[in-house]
């Protein structure tokens, strides 16, 4: 990667544009929204960190600091959008209710097997190298896992992924 006093001024211009209504945003933010995107920050850093995790990081850090407000404050709840989803489609209700039921079963799985191993939330978010929030999210059913995040959790708490999430092969097409 080029020095910054490298970069022509054409380049550097938007670059510090960009990056100073990001600190502005960050500045704006509570205490609280700040160590969360100072951790997603972390990751973003990380020339190790798995590429969907960076993306996630990514996609946190732009929700955190300039939310959609064309659905309050902090843009369309999930269940509001899955309900307007299967709204008159029974189909679409049904493929809901199955993800739902399989998200119960991934959380209560999850929290069986860190109590079985006496692995804290912190401890276990340390491991995969990602901020204690994203495991306490899957613990409450506030997001769905990614395949690669159930199959990094099985390799800190040495179990199978399917220990975690019984149809992993159906859902990862076998591999």
């Amino acid at each position: 990667m080029a020095a910054v006093n490298d970069l022509d001024h054409d380049v550097l211009e938007p670059l510090l544009v960009a990056a100073g209504r990001i600190v502005r945003a960050f500045m704006e933010c509570s205490d609280e929204v700040q160590q969360g995107v100072r951790a997603m920050f972390e990751i973003i850093a990380d020339p190790d960190a798995d590429p969907d995790d960076r993306d996630m990081a990514v996609a946190t850090v732009k929700d955190a600091l300039f939310p959609e407000a064309k659905h309050g404050p902090f843009g369309i709840d999930l269940e509001e959008s899955e309900k307007a989803d299967s709204d008159g489609c029974e189909r679409c209700r049904q493929i809901l209710d199955e993800m739902d039921r399989e998200e119960a079963s991934f959380a209560d799985r999850l929290h069986k097997i860190m109590k079985e191993r006496g692995v804290s939330q912190t401890e276990l978010a340390e491991k995969l190298r990602i901020g204690q929030p994203a495991i306490s999210n899957m613990l409450k059913r506030q997001c769905r896992p990614q395949r690669n995040t159930v199959k990094r959790l099985a390799e800190a708490l040495s179990v199978s992924p399917q220990q975690l999430w019984p149809d992993f092969e159906r859902v990862d097409g076998g591999s």
